[in-house]
């Protein structure tokens, strides 16, 4: 018997994450940025690939999507026309399904994760985007359950008892406490605050970076060439501070005039890095105990703390969470990827029990559970269909790219009112 594929997605802010458990051959992950394309009839494209359109292009480019479902006003793009968020996830969805196998919903089993921070309002929306692109049979988990299942896949059964997931991305930072053992769950509310962001580290790199150019000149922040170098800077900065997660120094370029031939090259340090994040990352421990509060627990009823999301790899997290609490702290080689290869492991498993339990002279069961972890039943497969959408830079070199660095913060490819549906009160 051929063996299904097995895929855990997690469809992030700034990234996202398909891997494929294939058992014997491995798991295989791909990431993509979080950019979908839109071409007048013709599939989307997702990826770093979406971003390659030409000047006059008359393509819809979107970003920032997961952040607006649930906003019952749609994304407006450049050209005007309007986007439901949950719709741009679903096909987002679709496009890394098809990428590791054209067959994948006919044949396989996926399950993709939505963030913890959701209402259920929100989990019911994507669902129901899921449900009219023809993805009826993704299963959707929270982030932090399949995180906490990829620890129970590498380090074995964790038993009765609770994990603290800490969730570090490119937007924000949301702590969850999960129940482990046979009735694996959310327990409490997870908290969450954007004050504690990998865009916020970024930006605060490049700051640093910008004071410490060695070039002095003068510039228009208002020149589109200037902006432009601006925004590769940013993005050198966020390789540095990736950089500094492994080697403990690197060096970032920095050109900031155009009409300067010279390139001012900044040495950075981690315990220079360290030194810019340290606060923030010191607030979030107030974070921790709420959370681990509000779950009913004592920090001592906690086995562990797990780490995921990009920022989880920064050395000085794990640092102060240890040093704080006395917890031993967890992060995958990349934290980043953890919920996406957990929900992989999700995913073989309910594979597995849809094989063994499937009769062979009756029709499909019309539901299919996962033993022990708890999962919202599954209609039964409908033949899937593509979607389709359409419609509705020391201090003087500081202050002159002041202006544009909160432009840069914000991206350009879609405009909308920046809504967070389903955000806990407790959320900044």
């Amino acid at each position: 018997m051929t063996q299904r594929l097995a895929l855990g997605i997690t469809v992030g802010a700034s990234n996202s994450v398909a891997a494929a458990a294939a058992g014997e051959d491995g798991d295989s992950v791909r990431t993509h940025p979080s950019v979908l394309r839109l071409v007048a009839d013709a599939p989307p494209t997702f990826g770093a690939a979406a971003r390659a359109t030409g000047r006059h292009s008359s393509d819809v480019l979107l970003e920032g999507f997961l952040a607006r479902v649930g906003d019952p006003v749609d994304m407006l793009a450049e050209d005007g026309t309007e986007h439901c968020a949950a719709d741009l996830v679903a096909a987002a969805i679709t496009c890394l399904i098809d990428e590791i196998s054209t067959d994948a919903r006919e044949s396989g089993v996926t399950v993709a994760c939505y963030p913890a921070w959701w209402s259920r309002h929100t989990v019911d929306i994507q669902r129901g985007a899921l449900d009219r692109a023809g993805l009826r049979e993704v299963t959707l988990v929270p982030e932090p359950t399949a995180a906490v299942r990829w620890l129970e896949a590498t380090q074995g059964p964790l038993g009765d008892g609770a994990v603290l997931v800490y969730d570090l991305g490119a937007t924000g930072l949301t702590v969850s406490v999960v129940r482990t053992g046979d009735h694996a769950s959310l327990l409490g509310t997870p908290l969450r605050t954007t004050d504690v962001a990998g865009a916020e580290f970024d930006l605060l790199t490049m700051r640093y970076v910008l004071a410490n150019a060695a070039a002095a000149n003068d510039f228009d922040p208002y020149d589109p060439v200037v902006e432009r170098e601006l925004a590769a800077l940013r993005e050198r900065c966020r390789t540095a501070k990736e950089d500094l997660s492994i080697n403990t120094a690197t060096v970032v370029r920095a050109r900031l005039n155009p009409a300067d031939t010279h390139t001012s090259n900044v040495r950075l340090v981690r315990g220079e890095l360290e030194d810019l994040l340290r606060a923030p990352l010191l607030s979030s421990i107030d974070l921790i105990r709420d959370a681990v509060h509000r779950a009913g627990l004592d920090v001592g009823d906690v086995s562990r703390v797990l780490l995921t999301g990009g920022g989880g790899a920064i050395p000085l997290v794990a640092e102060l969470i240890s040093t704080e609490f006395g917890l031993p702290v967890v992060a995958a080689a990349q934290p980043a990827h953890t919920s996406a290869r957990g929900a992989a492991a999700l995913a073989a498993e309910l594979a597995t029990v849809t094989v063994e339990r499937a009769p062979t002279a009756v029709p499909a069961p019309t539901t299919k559970e996962l033993p022990a972890v708890v999962i919202s039943p599954l209609p039964v497969a409908e033949k899937p269909r593509r979607p389709r959408l359409r419609g509705k830079q020391r201090a003087t070199i500081v202050a002159g790219a002041a202006v544009v660095i909160g432009l840069l913060a914000t991206g350009t490819a879609a405009i909308g009112t920046g809504i967070q549906s389903g955000s806990n009160p407790a959320s900044t």
